[in-house]
């Protein structure tokens, strides 16, 4: 077996008993990769649905006068007690599974305001809402979000050794090799949609991501701000986050008798970026801003290379 650990460099030798409580770690983290990474896909839009999940957290309402940046409180008159004034910051994600880790994506303006306590929504076996705290998916508190320096885009690993998590992940996420890796993107011609939970609708009762079918405005470009593309049509907020994609050939479905990898077959399936924002003007035009899904994959390259791989011993091999 092996797992996906911190980056860093290796400690030095622990006593016996954290070496066991290692190992055991070490043996859950790797279980979890394999029911991620072993599922059959099609590349339908039902079968991506069950990788988009829904992210949502409470922020403080703040206000800044003469220059100081203040949170807004409130008094309840029967009793003269405060609370604090919030908000609610949501937007979706997707799961997708890489050398047997999984690992969420988001767009970078959402991860931003999620910590370890946001609430991550995912589809049930049913199709109800299952709920989550970040922090019980993975377990452990040195996996953060990770941001792309040039794009709009962000990244959490979870490599989770929750029971809580394993359930929540099993045969959850979508191949890496689904993500569009090059600058190539779909024909003006052709429909895309995208997937995601507007204004939290989707998210309640029955979880079903909301799908808007649109089509390619333009072809890559650059105002500074990374590289981009534009849909025909506006986005919603909620989108944000979610995945642009264009759906295959309900005939073709993957599968792999191994159990040791994925095998990818896509029948013309491809994830072409990520809803980033709506791109508007004075004028009331109006269109929705994609981030390319190289940069995801790019980003979820650079972190595999700066993490380190161990060995996961079994307790049989310890040495007595």
């Amino acid at each position: 077996m092996t797992a996906l650990c911190h980056a860093g460099r290796h400690p030095p030798a622990a006593p016996q008993h954290e070496r066991w409580t290692k190992m055991r770690t070490l043996a859950c983290i790797a279980l979890v990769a394999y029911l991620c990474g072993s599922a059959a896909w099609a590349g339908m839009i039902d079968d991506v649905s069950r990788s988009v999940v829904f992210l949502s957290q409470n922020l403080p309402v703040t206000e800044v006068i003469n220059g100081t940046r203040f949170e807004v409180w409130l008094k309840i008159p029967a009793t003269n007690a405060f609370i604090p004034k919030q908000t609610r910051a949501s937007g979706s994600g997707f799961v997708v599974v890489s050398s047997n880790i999984c690992l969420l994506i988001t767009a970078k303006h959402v991860a931003i305001n999620m910590t370890e306590d946001c609430e991550v929504v995912m589809r049930g076996d049913k199709k109800e809402p299952i709920r989550f705290r970040m922090s019980s998916l993975t377990g452990q508190p040195q996996f953060r979000w990770l941001h792309h320096k040039d794009a709009d885009i962000s990244i959490h690993p979870l490599p989770t050794i929750t029971a809580e998590g394993a359930k929540a992940l099993e045969r959850r996420a979508m191949p890496l090799e689904f993500l569009e890796s090059q600058t190539n993107l779909p024909s003006r011609d052709a429909f895309v949609t995208a997937l995601g939970f507007p204004l939290g609708l989707g998210a309640e009762g029955e979880f079903i991501p909301l799908s808007r079918e649109s089509k390619l405005s333009s072809g890559i470009l650059s105002d500074g701000g990374g590289l981009f593309f534009l849909l025909q049509d506006p986005s919603v907020s909620g989108y944000s986050g979610g995945p642009l994609i264009q759906s295959g050939d309900p005939r073709v479905i993957a599968t792999d008798a191994r159990a040791e990898s994925i095998m990818v077959v896509s029948g013309g399936a491809r994830c072409w970026g990520f809803v980033a924002s709506t791109y508007a003007d004075e004028t009331g035009g109006k269109m929705s801003r994609i981030v390319p899904a190289f940069y995801a994959v790019e980003l979820i390259r650079q972190t595999q290379r700066e993490m380190v791989i161990v060995q996961a011993l079994t307790p049989s091999s310890e040495k007595k």
